[in-house]
């Protein structure tokens, strides 16, 4: 049985939030663009926020994509005291559920006095960093499969380019990808990084998976 939550107007287009009973999902008009399925995946995949550099004091990483909070969450739980985590989300009525409705997802992280909160496009936003330590992009369902027009440069190697120069030596970039996309990591290297996988598990089953990018240094 399939209920309908709430339904939020943003910039001209209607979001429905419904229950499917096991999980819910956000629509933007008629494509599911965010669930709370997979949930496990992207604890793990905000985990990896751990991998900043423990010599540097504060760190700063950013997250793409507020999603249901569980991202940012284990992300939270993976620093130190100290890190600044900039959480970039476009649509401000994702940071409505988070707070209102699915609030019990991931209780409170918007509350954390470590996160700043920036409604703008992703890309844009780390065209205008050059401190970051960490990137971690959950916008979409992987480098080839956007959800909005526009992210889809951030999978281009200007779009890499610009992350690379958006971190410092050794920092680490992550995208969370819904489907094996392994021809991105030969991006990801012609770009200056070095490539790796991360299997993320849902329930003992890798059901998604994490393309890394280290920078060297």
């Amino acid at each position: 049985m399939v209920a309908v939550v709430r339904v939020l107007e943003e910039a001209g287009q209607t979001l429905v939030l419904r229950d499917l009973g096991t999980h819910h999902e956000l629509l933007l008009g008629q494509t599911p663009i965010l669930s709370s399925k997979a949930l496990e995946t992207e604890r793990t995949f905000g985990a990896l926020a751990g991998v900043v550099r423990n010599d540097r004091s504060p760190a700063s990483i950013l997250i793409g994509g507020l999603g249901f909070g569980a991202t940012l969450a284990a992300a939270l739980a993976a620093v130190g005291p100290e890190t600044r985590v900039i959480v970039v989300e476009k649509l401000r009525a994702v940071a409505e559920i988070v707070r209102g409705e699915l609030a019990h997802v991931a209780p409170g992280v918007l509350d954390d006095p470590r996160v700043e909160l920036v409604h703008a496009d992703v890309a844009e936003e780390i065209g205008r960093r050059s401190d970051l330590d960490a990137i971690l992009l959950d916008v979409d369902n992987g480098p080839g499969w956007a959800s909005f027009r526009t992210n889809a440069r951030l999978y281009t190697q200007a779009g890499l380019r610009l992350a690379f120069d958006a971190l410092r030596p050794g920092g680490a970039y992550a995208v969370w990808s819904g489907y094996p996309a392994d021809t991105f990591l030969a991006e990801l290297r012609k770009a200056g990084f070095a490539p790796s996988i991360v299997p993320l598990h849902e329930r003992g089953v890798v059901r998604a998976r994490a393309y890394v990018g280290k920078r060297p240094g």
